[in-house]
């Protein structure tokens, strides 16, 4: 899916940007009260689903791997503080905020040209925090759900036009990332629409606000994410980050640089949301308050995509002026493929700490540096702190032999999307049968009698871990295939429509091939298979 996530989970910020931005002012709420409020707060989410940045968009995905929730997470309660930004309610998690009866389409519109009349005074103050200057200032529209809508249903149908879409949504399943038959345009369109809250276009260098809540705080918070990709793109031109011209980026590069754009965005959105609130600050920013920032961003990354879903639903509830049809798609996120949601998630709640990490190293710079030298795996970006820095953890370039049949997908999966498949398959157990990712490379074809065959080939940072991927991939065998046999993968696990699932160990190398009815495919694979 990596020709629709750039182009489009980019551009789309967010309901989540929303709860983010809920969540920033709840802790400058405590911040400027000096009081500390209970953890696990309700409708305390993070991130954003549907980007905020790329060509068209940069989104991000999810998965911690914590089962913890969002334990710990700061809500602003009663007697907290208030936080300031452009007026409203002190408290965004006060009911009171939200209008008693649905507003009217006339009460959206006059919100949203408030909103962004506020944003030439936004820029400025946004400029100091991030350390960069605008070299011209941003356009703005409003932007209805219909008209945002029909903007994701072409958009759609230009990057993954029916047939394609069709052969990407039969390998995701026969693979077991998806766990039932999918329309992934639909999909798509649901998915970007229930985290329909605002976006920048850097092709049309333009901002467009739709998601329009009865909270001021929350709309300035909101516009400070995307004005901050408006400063990336005039500083480091989105369109050639997320795509660049001559080389084709794999699904799992795609996604690290969404944790650059993203995480970046929201960790820029955060210190604006302070600096608001404390006048002089800027961007000098104290040791204790980076200290605090820096925990709180760490609680952000450590949200599993459950807690995340649950808190969204919770914060719309707290959100007036919601489209309908909008918030009847937050009520189904729980039907949203994790295969989908997840990396679009992830590049805001992971992508934050990126830049927290980045920012302790070196400042700003170094932050600026993730543009020019931009990470090469989830794997980097999903452990910045050991993966990314001091020294990066490069990935093995894996090459397939080729595979006979006409190919539906050619991809890598990486750290983040095999987090995905063991979550759905073996949820108790984590995913740290996906840590020690060094690299892989995956296929998948369909024969002449219209069966699929995939041909996966891994590499893992030392034997054991090897041996874990193994050990956890056999494990998830029998929950993909009831009743499947699986002591002797090595010879085959039966699937339930056809074939077979072979699973080769070898040293530091995983191999698998995933359907069809001939054993000699599994070491064909592992004596052709090349590894850089």
């Amino acid at each position: 899916m990596a020709s629709v996530r750039p182009h489009l989970s980019a551009g789309l910020a967010a309901n989540l940007t929303a709860n983010v931005a809920a969540c920033t002012l709840a802790l400058v709420a405590c911040k400027s009260s000096n009081k500390s409020a209970p953890g696990g707060a309700p409708g305390a989410a993070v991130g954003s689903a549907a980007g905020g940045a790329g060509a068209r968009g940069a989104g991000g995905s999810a998965g911690s791997a914590s089962d913890d929730g969002a334990g710990g997470v700061i809500r602003a309660g009663s007697g907290t503080g208030s936080a300031l930004i452009g007026g409203g309610s002190g408290d965004p998690w006060s009911k009171a905020a939200a209008p008693a009866v649905p507003d009217t389409p006339e009460q959206r519109k006059a919100r949203a040209a408030a909103a962004l009349s506020r944003v030439e005074g936004i820029m400025p103050k946004l400029a100091k925090v991030r350390d960069l200057t605008f070299e011209h200032a941003v356009p703005t529209e409003y932007q209805t759900t219909d008209d945002f809508r029909k903007y994701l249903q072409k958009e759609i149908q230009k990057e993954l036009p029916t047939e394609k879409a069709k052969g990407e949504a039969e390998a995701f399943l026969h693979v077991g990332l998806f766990q039932k038959p999918i329309d992934l345009a639909a999909v798509l369109e649901q998915t970007m629409a229930t985290q329909a809250g605002a976006y920048y276009d850097p092709q049309a260098k333009k901002f467009f606000l739709v998601m329009v809540p009865a909270n001021d705080m929350m709309l300035d918070t909101m516009s400070a994410h995307e004005l901050t990709h408006g400063l990336q793109d005039q500083h480091f031109d989105l369109t050639k980050y997320l795509e660049p011209k001559g080389t084709k980026l794999d699904d799992d590069q795609a996604n690290a640089r969404r944790f650059v754009v993203e995480g970046d965005a929201t960790f820029t959105m955060l210190l604006y949301a302070v600096a608001a609130n404390a006048p002089g600050a800027g961007s000098g920013f104290s040791p204790t308050l980076m200290s605090m920032l820096e925990t709180q961003v760490k609680q952000f990354s450590d949200m599993d995509l459950s807690s995340f879903a649950d808190m969204t639903k919770q914060q719309s509830a707290l959100m007036g002026g919601m489209d309908p049809e909008i918030k009847k798609s937050v009520e189904a996120m729980d039907s949203l493929p994790p295969a989908v949601l997840v990396p679009l998630v992830v590049s805001y709640t992971k992508g934050a700490l990126v830049s927290a990490v980045a920012y302790k190293q070196g400042g700003w710079k170094a932050v600026d540096e993730l543009y020019a030298h931009p990470p090469e795996s989830t794997e980097q970006v999903l452990h910045p702190e050991t993966k990314l820095f001091p020294t990066r953890d490069r990935p093995h370039k894996v090459t397939l032999p080729k595979a006979t049949g006409t190919e539906l997908e050619n991809n890598v999966l990486g750290e983040l999307m095999w987090q995905v498949y063991f979550s759905l398959w073996t949820p108790k157990a984590g995913t740290a049968a996906s840590e020690g990712w060094g690299g892989d490379h995956y296929v998948v074809t369909r024969r002449a009698d219209n069966h699929l065959v995939a041909q996966i080939a891994t590499v893992w940072d030392t034997p054991d871990d090897a041996k874990q991927f193994y050990d956890g991939y056999v494990a998830t065998l029998s929950a993909r295939f009831a009743g499947a046999d699986v002591s002797h993968p090595d010879t085959g696990v039966a699937r339930s429509d056809f074939g077979k699932v072979w699973v080769k160990l070898a040293g530091t190398k995983v191999f698998i091939v995933d359907g069809g009815d001939d054993p000699k495919l599994i070491d064909q694979l592992a004596a052709q298979t090349k590894f850089d």
